[in-house]
């Protein structure tokens, strides 16, 4: 069981009367305890805890918050509490804007993010780029000219892998419609 010291109780309830008081609160003061209440009370509070601190329910706690929006996520060191953070904001958040703010750790968040618009493909970091990624781009929202022509640079040979007039057409067609 934990028990807070008296400074903890002190700072806690500080913090719950006025949000912004953990902005103030010396460093040796934002114990796991009192962060935890400061992102309860304010999401953005999040910002102020310190590194030695920060743990997955102090992040965890802060996407609870009312008051956050996306610009939260880099803040989130956790690939697997971005990801819940993306499912929280993509009903009103463009997916471009939202892995804009995350650093794409895996190969999974790759393709969600390029499956969303194809424009992600620019934050994948080349070590998850691959020619099967760069094809699900080529068929994703957003595909247009500008992209074809990114990943046909960096594969030449997906120009002709695109296998069938199907494909080809539905690539055409999406170019026409982007302009």
């Amino acid at each position: 069981m934990n028990t807070l010291t008296d400074r903890e109780t002190w700072d806690t309830i500080k913090v719950l009367e006025d949000r912004n008081y953990f902005l103030y609160l010396p460093e040796s003061r934002k114990t796991a305890a009192v962060s935890l209440v400061a992102v309860f009370q304010s999401g953005f509070n999040l910002e102020y805890v310190p590194d030695y601190v920060l743990n997955k329910d102090i992040c965890k706690m802060a996407l609870k918050s009312d008051d956050v929006d996306c610009t939260i996520l880099p803040l989130i060191p956790y690939p697997d509490i971005q990801k819940e953070g993306i499912k929280k904001f993509s009903s009103d958040t463009d997916a471009f804007v939202l892995y804009s703010f995350i650093d794409i750790q895996d190969t999974q968040m790759a393709n969600d993010a390029v499956k969303a618009n194809a424009y992600c493909l620019q934050f994948v970091s080349d070590k998850l780029m691959t020619k099967e990624l760069c094809l699900e781009a080529l068929k994703s929202p957003g595909a247009d000219e500008k992209m074809s022509k990114f990943i046909f640079e960096r594969f030449p040979e997906l120009d002709t892998h695109l296998t069938s007039d199907n494909d080809k057409n539905k690539l055409k067609t999406s170019r026409k419609f982007k302009n």
